[in-house]
């Protein structure tokens, strides 16, 4: 709990990640790849109360219990591959300064970073600079009970289905696909949707259900897998009994324990909220727990635990889980209140045309935070910038 990564929120919420606690903290983890992992101090965690760091704890606990929704999330493969991939590693006898090795041990890092066999801003796949007779001689050396197998899969089997998807450049190339020239979804190796679905099948089947008089849409697609069966689109919900139950539903049991320490109603309100959505998967519950969220502007500590940006998708629907748990930084956020205090001014001031310039300013606000946890689609690699909630028509009326 004392040291986690770093968190920027855009327009928001920013990350104080100025304040040193200890001139002595070695910030640089590793480097490896086109990668380095830093970690940062969390300045102000002693004066919270005990109650508080109960709290994070909670929250950080339901954090982590969501990891492997967005691997899942990144590629059908990865929870496989990353499971084979740290058999080999944990159980290597070999001379770990040969180059197979270290190249194998560089390939799994990115594999970890990227949550996937991607990497997390380019969305190009890895390609291994070990042989493929390296790996084939590691899996041959792990028993049965040590590989991923699935029920009914054999190890042939296994062996002839992720190999080809590990070294193959040619297969599975881009997790978002976005070029334009040919079907985004088909292209594309997230496992956002199932086989055989098609760019046209989806948008079509979603301009069906949306209305286009509707000024408070649900954010369609948000927590839904779009899959064919018997040549027919149906949605396959992010939900307790639907997929990845087992994980929601232990997302579920942290974020019970965080409601009995909340610090007030408006907080204990909003995570019941986001519990009946994980329960029943409805985007309008959603919508309501967003607009409670965005309207509890007095806890210290805050959250979000849920599928909210949509950038894994290429038709910019689906949200990728993600986590993270932070805390206010006091002296900072009076600093930014003063200056969102004052938006009317700036607004008034500002070197626009006044056509442009808003008569009454509402819904900003601004707090400078502490990261605590983060998780899912925001770890390890840390956001640029969040703009939450996710309904436009949301924050213009709320914030």
């Amino acid at each position: 709990m004392k040291y986690l990564a770093t968190l920027i929120m855009a327009s928001a919420v920013a990350l104080n990640a100025g304040a040193v606690v200890d001139k002595n903290f070695d910030y640089h983890v590793d480097r490896f790849a086109d990668i380095e992992v830093l970690r940062y101090e969390v300045p102000e965690f002693d004066r919270l109360t005990p109650r508080q760091r109960v709290m994070i704890y909670y929250l950080s606990q339901a954090a982590q219990a969501g990891r492997d929704i967005i691997w899942d999330q990144n590629g059908k493969y990865n929870l496989q591959i990353r499971k084979l991939l740290e058999e080999i590693y944990k159980n290597y006898s070999g001379d770990k300064n040969s180059k197979d090795y270290k190249a194998f041990e560089k390939y799994l890092k990115q594999v970890w970073f990227g949550n996937g066999i991607h990497h997390h801003y380019s969305t190009d796949k890895f390609i291994p600079e070990f042989g493929q007779e390296f790996f084939s001689e590691q899996v041959g050396l792990l028993s049965d009970d040590k590989l991923p197998l699935q029920s009914g899969q054999t190890r042939e089997e296994l062996i002839a289905e992720i190999t080809p998807v590990i070294f193959d450049p040619t297969i599975m190339s881009k997790r978002v696909f976005q070029d334009g020239s040919k079907d985004v979804i088909v292209n594309s190796a997230s496992n956002l949707y199932g086989e055989g679905v098609t760019q046209a099948e989806v948008e079509a089947y979603y301009a069906g259900l949306k209305n286009p008089n509707d000024t408070t849409p649900v954010s369609y697609g948000l927590n839904s897998r779009i899959v064919k069966e018997n040549g027919k689109i149906k949605e396959q919900q992010y939900r307790v009994n639907g997929l990845y139950g087992p994980a929601i539903a232990e997302i579920i049991y942290w974020l019970d324990l965080a409601k009995s320490v909340a610090e007030n109603e408006a907080q204990a309100s909003y995570i019941s909220k986001l519990v009946d959505y994980y329960i029943t998967g409805d985007l309008k519950l959603f919508d309501e727990y967003s607009i409670l969220w965005v309207e509890d502007t007095d806890s210290d500590v805050d959250f979000v635990n849920g599928f909210i940006e949509s950038y894994g998708d290429p038709l910019g629907m689906t949200g990728s889980w993600e986590s993270y748990v932070n805390f206010k930084n006091q002296a900072s956020t009076k600093r930014t209140e003063t200056i969102a205090g004052n938006a009317q001014w700036f607004e008034d001031h500002s070197p626009v045309d006044q056509r442009f310039k808003k008569s009454e300013v509402k819904g900003v606000s601004a707090k400078v935070i502490n990261a605590a946890m983060l998780a899912g689609d925001a770890f390890p690699s840390t956001a640029i910038g969040i703009n939450l909630p996710n309904a436009n028509w949301i924050r213009a009326a709320h914030g």
